[in-house]
């Protein structure tokens, strides 16, 4: 059963990295300044030990946002598809963050467009370097790599239709980066989809599916991945191919 979704696509096409960042909110641009002044900095070669703290990183920002915990195996199996675009933000010597990206194409959004993105799979990191902006830092590192890779969009990794709570933030964020809200149906199990619509709409379904997600604990698969599953899809044969 098709379900609405929604997510920020800033269009690159044609665009140097000046339009972009002239496009950007003037806080936004002054966070990720600040950021740079700080000296952050991210690799791409990590240990195991580094994947057990960005696992641990990226489960507290999924538990503070709400969202279903996954397991360890399930994490890890995951960013490491994501190959070369799998990243560890640093300060000094320390990990403070780590961010993922896939590769898509115009298909997602049901257009007859082959034409390549990126999307944002996985941004964490740790809160008490928040002040060090590393979110602004990651997003606009992402919409770097995508320029410099000559992909001809980036997306945002979603916009939540009538948001409550938390997320209200979260869309206002990701709103203030200069792109576009488009709106897109995906196919889901037919309970799942009505369980989506019904969130959407009314503020009880949304407290109790919020409730439950605090209290499930960490497993293995949750509905939505198909997502996930798909960006993560097309990055691994990007890969292959290259």
């Amino acid at each position: 059963m098709k379900d609405v979704n929604a997510t920020i696509i800033i269009n690159l096409e044609g665009k140097n990295e000046e339009e972009i960042w002239r496009n950007v909110k003037y806080s936004r641009r002054k966070y990720v300044q600040q950021a740079q002044k700080s000296k952050l900095h991210y690799d791409m070669a990590f240990s195991e030990k580094d994947l057990k703290e960005m696992y641990e990183m990226h489960m507290q920002t999924l538990e503070e946002g709400g969202a279903v915990k996954w397991t360890y195996e399930k994490w890890r199996d995951f960013v490491l598809s994501a190959g070369e675009k799998f990243f560890y933000i640093k300060k000094g010597n320390e990990i403070i963050g780590c961010f993922a990206l896939g590769e898509i194409t115009e298909r997602l959004y049901g257009k007859e467009s082959d034409k390549k993105g990126i999307r944002p799979l996985v941004f964490a990191n740790k809160k008490e370097y928040n002040e060090l902006r590393p979110n602004d830092y990651m997003y606009w590192e992402s919409i770097k790599y995508a320029l410099i890779n000559s992909y001809s969009f980036i997306d945002l990794g979603g916009w939540q239709i009538n948001a409550r709570g938390h997320l209200k933030n979260v869309n206002q964020f990701k709103e203030q980066w200069g792109g576009e809200i488009v709106y897109y149906d995906l196919d889901y199990p037919f309970l799942t989809a009505i369980r989506r619509k019904l969130i959407r709409k009314y503020s009880i379904f949304w407290q109790i599916n919020t409730f439950i997600k605090k209290s499930f604990g960490k497993i293995g698969k949750s509905a939505h991945d198909d997502i996930i599953k798909n960006a993560t899809a097309r990055n691994l044969t990007s890969s292959s191919s290259t």
